[in-house]
């Protein structure tokens, strides 16, 4: 195996300058550096990162730690935008998924410890707050998809009400008056603040808000899971003699349910029923017919700025970082919704 010395010996420098270079250390001139890069290239030497990193006081990897966002379908992409983030910093990336268990969640703390990790970016399946405590961890951590209520760490999160007003304003925009909700669950971050965003719309469009007309798709239950019953609360909404002429969807889960009560009432979408959801999750949107509208979660742009924030946390970059950043979610048009007179 090709060691720095060697390196250094067909170079005719130092072992002290080839780690310089290996390094990228400004000290040493362009064309010793290009020259050293060149023999590295070519005798394919590979630095031992291991023992760098035993004489650094952190090293080049970042910390992912998540609750089952790394298995989850849609929210993968906040691991995609943590990695894209991470390799235009030239670091990489330790993932710890803690399946939601305290205790394994302390293990990994101590295993980024004995790593030394340079930062950790602690995300989360969906938009909630989360207490982590104090770990006895000194470097850098930032929240993405959820909060801390104390404000102990800056979190990076989905702006869920201005995702709200854009379902609502877009369907308002097309001549709808009439529009029924089938939300999310009631005790969800998310449902609160999108509801919000659909008042605001309303009272904009002047249109009243009808408590009648919004209803959840899912229900808990007493072992602490969820049901899903969107197609029953969506044959409620258009059995009414003033059936509504538009739904706003919690999720694009709740939408494939929409697009079949509609259709177990000969209801076709969108000429009688227009349709929007939310997540933008491509294997329900682009498989509907019509595909499905939706508002996209901005999971890549979550764990990206995530990891910016992350750097800007390291103290010697003296940057300045948000205590909390909402990323837009932005309208994706299809054709699940038609303007009305």
């Amino acid at each position: 195996m090709v060691t720095l010395k060697d390196v250094a010996r067909e170079a005719g420098v130092s072992p002290k300058t080839v780690s310089r270079v290996v390094n990228d250390d400004p000290a040493v001139n362009t064309g010793t550096r290009e020259a050293v890069a060149a023999i590295i290239k070519r005798m394919h030497y590979v630095p031992d990162h291991a023992a760098r990193m035993m004489r650094m006081s952190h090293s080049s990897v970042v910390g992912l730690m998540t609750d089952v966002v790394a298995t989850t379908p849609y929210s993968v992409d906040i691991v995609r935008g943590t990695q894209a983030a991470l390799r235009e910093q030239a670091r990489t990336m330790l993932i710890a998924s803690t399946d939601g268990d305290p205790e394994q969640e302390q293990e990994y703390w101590q295993v980024f410890r004995a790593h030394k990790v340079a930062g950790v970016v602690y995300a989360t399946m969906f938009h909630r707050p989360v207490d982590i405590g104090t770990p006895d961890f000194e470097r850098g951590i930032v929240l993405a998809n959820c909060y801390s209520a104390r404000r102990s760490h800056p979190s990076v999160v989905p702006d869920d009400e201005g995702g709200g007003y854009t379902q609502a304003r877009h369907l308002i925009e097309l001549g709808h008056r009439r529009i029924g909700i089938v939300s999310l669950s009631p005790v969800l971050r998310a449902t609160v603040l999108r509801g919000a965003g659909y008042r605001t719309a309303f009272a904009e469009g002047g249109i009243s808000y009808d408590t009648s007309l919004d209803v959840p798709g899912f229900i808990g239950r007493p072992d602490g899971g969820e049901d899903l019953v969107a197609y029953d609360a969506t044959l409620g909404l258009l059995r009414r003699p003033d059936r509504p002429t538009a739904i706003i969807c919690g999720n694009d889960q709740i939408a494939v349910q929409v697009y079949a009560a509609a259709a177990t009432l000969g209801l076709s979408v969108p000429d009688d029923l227009s349709v929007m959801g939310f997540d933008d999750m491509t294997v329900i949107t682009r498989t509907l017919r019509p595909m499905l509208t939706s508002v996209a979660l901005p999971y890549f742009e979550i764990g990206r700025i995530a990891v910016e924030q992350l750097a800007r946390l390291n103290r010697e970059t003296g940057g300045v970082v948000t205590p909390q950043t909402l990323v837009p979610c932005p309208l994706v048009a299809r054709q699940s919704c038609r303007q009305v007179a």
